[in-house]
């Protein structure tokens, strides 16, 4: 049967309409956080080399996904642990484009998930681009905002990864942050060292109950019970704040440290380790401060015995009780547990370039 011109007209419109719709459908939405023309297309191509997250994960990686996550309708708190939460809308992602939904992001999920920003762009998806930049060491605040500082960076790591420095964070962009980024995969435990070293852990809630760990290749040999410091945590303050993080070369040992026993300008005696001289990392605006004459040491006399007890007065050269942890800066330990580790050192010949980890 013939059909009218009419009728015709009225069919391609309609086909029209139904094409349309369905590419509209198909399209994804920018970041709710703020619609920008500038967000481009959603979804890029990475490749296989990008981290697989899943369950236990840690890290940068993992923040950039929840804010990927989020900008994609599946908001999820961007605290950098893989969990079940995280897991649970990584599993409605991929059911939502058909993806299998096992809760594990390798590269098919990373390419739904990811998307081009630039500049003006704004948004979750900016906030995970921003997380993995400074990650690689291009820091940058995760504002979510896309403005000249961002752009900067991201020209910035192009520039050291050989790609076009365009500032645009289209797919080869994602797939060097993603696949250079720290902490990406599951952590694989490094080669324990060689030999002797030892191991300061920083007890951030209660510093008089940090720990000095003898180690002989990467096994644990006897923990004591440390302090460094009088109690503040601030690295940049002499003769109060504990020692900054870092290594440490042990310069060498001593157990008869002051001479004789009450010289009154040599505050540490007896049993004494010493360490090298170390800057501090101070915070914005400050500058570096040197911390000088470091040691693992004790309360004592030179010849390694107690002062008289003097009531009601403290004695650099007298363990007098648990406040006695306090120390100018330095290592302090018990003097039994200092006389046990020079011990166990003393049957090991002292190795030669042996460390000290503070951390």
């Amino acid at each position: 049967m013939k059909r009218s011109p009419r009728a015709l007209w009225t069919a391609a419109v309609t086909t029209l309409a139904v094409a349309a719709v369905t590419a509209l459908g198909a399209a994804e939405a920018p970041d709710t956080a703020a619609a920008r023309p500038t967000q481009a297309k959603a979804g890029t191509s990475v490749t296989a080399n990008v981290p697989v997250l899943r369950i236990g994960s840690k890290g940068p990686a993992v923040t950039a996904l929840q804010y990927l996550l989020t900008a994609r309708g599946h908001t999820v708190a961007a605290d950098g642990v893989f969990g079940h939460k995280t897991a649970d809308k990584v599993k409605a992602f991929q059911r939502n484009n058909r993806l299998t939904a096992d809760g594990v992001v390798g590269a098919k999920t990373w390419s739904k998930l990811t998307r081009t920003v630039r500049q003006n762009s704004s948004g979750p998806t900016v906030k995970a681009a921003q997380r993995l930049l400074t990650a690689r060491g291009h820091a940058v605040a995760a504002d979510g905002v896309f403005g000249k500082r961002t752009a900067l960076a991201v020209r910035a790591f192009q520039k050291s990864r050989s790609l076009p420095a365009d500032a645009i964070v289209g797919p080869k962009t994602w797939n060097a942050l993603l696949t250079t980024s720290p902490a990406a995969q599951p952590a694989t435990r490094p080669s324990a060292p060689r030999g002797y070293s030892l191991k300061f852990t920083k007890n951030h809630k209660h510093p008089m109950y940090s720990t000095l760990s003898l180690v002989r290749d990467g096994k644990v040999l006897k923990t004591y019970r440390a302090n460094s410091g009088m109690g503040s945590k601030d690295a940049c303050l002499p003769n109060e704040g504990w020692l900054p993080s870092g290594t440490y070369k042990v310069k060498g040992h001593e157990t008869n440290r002051g001479g004789w026993n009450y010289n009154p300008r040599v505050q540490i005696q007896g049993y004494a380790i010493q360490l090298e001289d170390k800057y501090c990392s101070p915070a914005s605006g400050r500058k570096p401060v040197k911390r000088t004459a470091l040691f693992i040491h004790s309360e004592m006399l030179a010849d390694g015995t107690q002062a008289i007890n003097t009531p009601k007065q403290d004695d650099y050269w007298r363990w007098d009780g648990d406040f006695d942890y306090l120390s100018n800066g330095c290592i302090k330990l018990k003097p039994n547990d200092i006389k046990d580790l020079f011990k166990r050192l003393n049957q090991a010949h002292w190795p030669k370039n042996m460390t000290l980890r503070v951390g």
